[in-house]
């Protein structure tokens, strides 16, 4: 095995082919039949005489020696030879030589071999006027070797009575039982299916894992009986994953092993396996790397259980449901957690750094949205894309082979070509939206090159990030909608990989030309050009029914591209520029990009909110400059704010706009029958109807101009975006209305606190199926998080600390660890227990709090005073406490009382007879006192 052994989780490999336009006419792959018949004999007999036959001649008899000595194989059972590019040769006469690529695969018992020669060949015509074509040069790119074609041994077995096999964290113990097993050439056991009585044990070691354990089975471990397995390991670790003292040999039980080649056929494809269908009828999978290992687990409880070990990930051991594909848990082991730290970031395993994006893409919305689908499952409707990608690659690893990159399953490959290196020969992995690029050489540091993909395919839309509700199954009273059926609307964005990206989102620059047809309009990413036709259109009223072509240059760095296509309609209302507010703070830091001074705001909607297009201009313009105080600066020169039609509330705020849903008036239910109501949902604030638009304005800075280093780290994102929002309500509706958003914030979060730390983050809330778990911890709790830190060290240093925190990460992933660092400079103190506690804890404190008065006639405290004690059990929190004096004339006073020790007293003087004190009214602190 070569270059490939990295990616040993792929699913299936697809090799396309390409005929060029660029080659004579005359001319085609299918000219080459005979050659290639020719060439597959020659390679079977293992011939090279047979192979310098084929050579012109003027090739070079020795180079073509040596080759073979490469390319050939001893012993092969079958031989296959299909023709894959071809280019014409610059220094040959016009159709009388080419470059001629084909992909080579062999195989030698249970062992393939697949490689990859570049020939060039030239045409010779004979007296007769017969042509032919030979090698005049040969060059060996590729090689992916160690294929195997397993299968059980149907006359074996072993008896598995008392058989463990282990992971970390993880036992499978059988109480009896049966093992089929599959070998490699070498006689070593990669494979085997368990069939019989046995235990799945896991007990992961990590509290939070334990926790999310807990939620599923009640215990911090899951216990599991099961009747059946399938287990892949590397080979040379069979001995030390499988108790091999305990298995005996017996005969193989026809029944049994029917069950077993079952078993095998349905889990061998879904891991290390490659589909080599257009060049063998026969399964492929590749040799697990040392360390890798997967169990699929048929459980009586809880469906397959697949544990996987995979070393080449950050977090290399997990559990999840092989149906639903929801995981359970998912960590780094204890050697990553000892080499690794806490706070990774995606990109640190990536060997490349994309610099920019030139994208081409046609859209064809799909038709026949009917209000009988609407009223059943508001399916996702989609657009058939044509599209070409160009990206612009730096390497940065010390060298690199093989590019991967993220596209979506559904969309075919038609060709990768790159100015410097050719034509270039893919690979797409089944299931995983990945396309897989070799390097006809490698390419080392620093080096840059581009890419250019065709592609094309049916690919559905995506639901919004943030879309309350949005899995809920609505109908509708009497089998009737109650309003129109909303327009059409099509996002692509992070999570739909409608263009060839990076395998994970980072910053690039990107040009995109967008076509849509007549009767829609597009928003996207990055500044529009002057020249674009207005997104608002009325199909009716237009004469000209040519596609629309519009595009747009994200000049400043996005973590990735995104549009939202729609029939929106014009308006008469100009866009608007948004002048910064001043900002009262200054930082040291050094920001990434370029920063504004304004920002350009325009906004579109479709037809049924065209009527409040000016109060949106009117709100947003407020929200825009209210953050620019906040943080002096502009990420973006210009927003879109796009409002569309839903049956739901929610929103989406990519680099450059924003989509905003329009919920439309209507009564549903749920599938049950019960009314649903968004507005008993964690972030819908009745009190504060700018909410959503708030919030997604405020991802222009947190979430987009910040990043986040993982998906940990969404917090910083969410929380941060759910704050600003809350200040917003300060500002805009005053305190009342920001003590009320806090109060609901703090409701959810002890609500939901036992379901996960914040540090969790997409994962929250998955197992019991309950997504708002997700919002109460990730945006409410994150939030609250952030609020007890500002009344902790005060709102000068925090506000500093948060621009600060900005600055140093702008156009960058930032991690938790970075946000310390920004509020530690600023405060110049510790602050990690802090954050320990809040984010990576799904604890509350538990604080018991007593009073009592004291008269102090003289010495240090003269008069009356209010003894408060604090006395803190169980794990120690630093939090801030409001404590409210009511005194019987109807006065109150209001201090803060910072709680840092297991008991912390403070004396506070009174201004006349006290009827009650109160601790925490204002809801500010996550605690639930006793």
């Amino acid at each position: 095995m070569t270059r490939l052994l990295a990616f040993v989780l792929m699913t299936v490999l697809s090799l396309a082919g390409l005929n060029t336009s660029a080659q004579s006419p005359a001319v085609s792959v299918a000219d080459f039949a005979p050659l290639l018949s020719e060439l597959e004999a020659a390679i079977l007999a293992s011939d090279t005489e047979a192979y310098i036959d084929l050579l012109a001649a003027n090739a070079d008899n020795k180079v073509a020696s040596e080759f073979t000595r490469d390319a050939f194989q001893a012993d092969v059972d079958a031989a296959l030879v299909q023709a894959r590019f071809l280019f014409p040769l610059n220094n040959f006469p016009d159709g009388t030589g080419y470059e001629l690529t084909v992909e080579v695969f062999t195989e030698h018992g249970i062992q393939g071999r697949l490689q990859t020669w570049r020939l060039d060949v030239t045409r010779t015509v004979t007296a007769d006027g017969t042509t032919s074509w030979s090698i005049v040069d040969q060059r060996l790119v590729d090689t992916i070797d160690g294929l195997l074609n397993l299968s059980l041994n149907p006359n074996v077995s072993y008896d598995a009575t008392n058989l463990v096999v282990a992971g970390e964290d993880m036992t499978i113990r059988m109480s009896r039982g049966t093992m089929f097993v599959a070998e490699t050439a070498s006689g070593n056991v990669t494979a085997f299916v368990l069939l019989g009585d046995g235990l799945l044990t896991f007990s992961p070691e990590p509290e939070a894992e334990r926790g999310q354990v807990r939620i599923l089975t009640d215990r911090e471990s899951l216990e599991a009986e099961f009747s059946s397995a399938f287990v892949r390991v590397n080979p040379e670790m069979f001995d030390s994953r499988v108790s091999t003292a305990t298995l005996d040999e017996k005969p193989g039980n026809p029944r049994d092993f029917e069950r077993a080649q079952e078993l095998f056929e349905d889990f061998s494809v879904l891991s290390f396996a490659f589909d080599l269908s257009d060049m063998s009828d026969k399964t492929w999978s590749l040799r697990p790397g040392t360390g890798d290992f997967i169990a699929e687990v048929e459980t009586r409880r809880y469906g397959t259980l697949t544990y996987s070990q995979s070393p080449n990930q950050p977090e290399d051991i997990s559990l999840f449901e092989r149906e639903t594909g929801r995981i359970i848990s998912m960590y780094p082991s204890a050697h990553k957690r000892a080499v690794q730290g806490r706070y990774y970031s995606d990109n640190d395993s990536l060997s490349y750094d994309v610099l920019d994006y030139h994208v081409t893409a046609t859209f064809t919305p799909r038709r026949g949205f009917t209000q009988r689908a609407f009223r059943s499952r508001p399916r996702l409707r989609g657009c058939f894309i044509e599209g070409t990608t160009q990206l612009t690659i730096r390497v940065a690893a010390l060298s690199m082979a093989m590019l991967t990159l993220r596209l979506a399953d559904e969309l075919t490959v038609h060709s990768v070509v790159s100015k410097e290196f050719g034509p270039m020969l893919f690979l797409r992995t089944r299931g995983q939206d990945n396309l897989v690029v070799s390097l006809p050489r490698e390419a080392t540091i620093g080096t840059e090159f581009t890419v250019e993909v065709t592609y094309a395919g049916s690919l559905a839309a995506q639901e919004l990030n943030e879309n309350w509700m949005g899995r809920q199954r609505l109908a509708f009273e009497g089998g009737q909608s109650l309003f129109s059926l909303p327009t059409p609307r099509y996002i692509y964005s992070n999570s739909s990989y409608w263009y060839p990206q990076a395998i994970v989102s980072d910053y690039a620059t990107a040009t995109m030309d967008l076509t849509v047809p007549h009767d829609y309009g597009i928003v996207a990413s990055g500044e529009p050009d002057e020249r674009n036709p207005v997104a608002g259109t009325e199909s009716s009223r237009r004469a000209d029914k040519s596609e629309r072509r519009y595009q747009f240059f994200t000049t400043q760095p996005a973590r990735y591209l995104s549009c939202v296509i729609s029939q929106f309609v014009e308006n008469d209302v100009e866009p608007r520029e948004v002048t910064a507010g001043l900002s009262t703070g200054i930082t040291s830091a050094r920001r990434n990009g370029i920063s504004y001074d304004s920002v350009s705001l325009t906004v579109v909607s479709n037809k049924s909110s065209n009527h409040r297009v000016e109060d949106y201009y009117d709100d947003a313009t407020d929200i825009l400059r209210f953050y620019t105080t906040l943080l002096g600066d502009v990420p973006y020169p210009m927003l879109t704010l796009t409002l569309t039609d839903a049956a739901l509330p929610g929103g989406h705020s990519p680099a450059y706009f924003a989509v905003l849903n329009q919920p439309l008036p209507a009564v549903s239910r749920s599938e049950s029958g019960r009314m649903l109501s968004w507005r008993t949902d964690p972030v819908a604030f009745s009190g504060y109807p700018l909410f959503f638009l708030a919030h997604e304005l405020a991802h222009q800075w947190w979430g987009q101009a910040v990043g986040w280093k993982n998906y940990h780290e969404q917090w910083l994102s969410e929380g941060l975006a759910q704050y600003f929002g809350v200040l917003y309500a300060e500002h805009r509706y005053g305190s009342e209305v920001f003590a009320d958003v806090l109060k609901q914030m703090q409701r959810w979060s002890l609500r939901h606190s036992d379901r996960g730390p914040v540090y969790l983050g997409n994962r929250l809330g998955k197992i019991a199926d309950e997504p708002r778990v997700f919002r109460s911890l990730v945006y409410n709790k994150g939030a609250m998080v952030l609020h007890m830190l500002r009344r902790t060290v005060g709102d000068n240093v925090f506000f500093n600390g948060l621009r600060r925190f900005y600055d140093s990460n702008r156009f960058a992933k930032a991690g938790t660890d970075d946000l310390i660092n920004a509020f530690e400079a600023e405060s110049g103190r510790p602050l990690s227990d802090f954050f320990e506690r809040w984010v990576h804890d799904a604890a509350l404190p538990k604080i018991t709090f007593t009073y009592r008065t004291e008269d102090h006639l003289e010495g240090e405290l003269d008069g009356i005073h209010v003894a408060l004690r604090f006395e803190q059990r169980g794990t120690l929190f630093e939090v801030p406490v409001t404590v409210t004096l009511r005194y019987r004339t109807g006065k109150e006073d209001t201090l803060v009382v910072p709680i840092t020790d297991r008991l912390t007293e403070v004396r506070v003087p009174v201004r006349g007879e006290l009827r009650d004190v109160e601790v925490n009214a204002d809801r500010a602190a996550l605690i639930d006192f006793e």
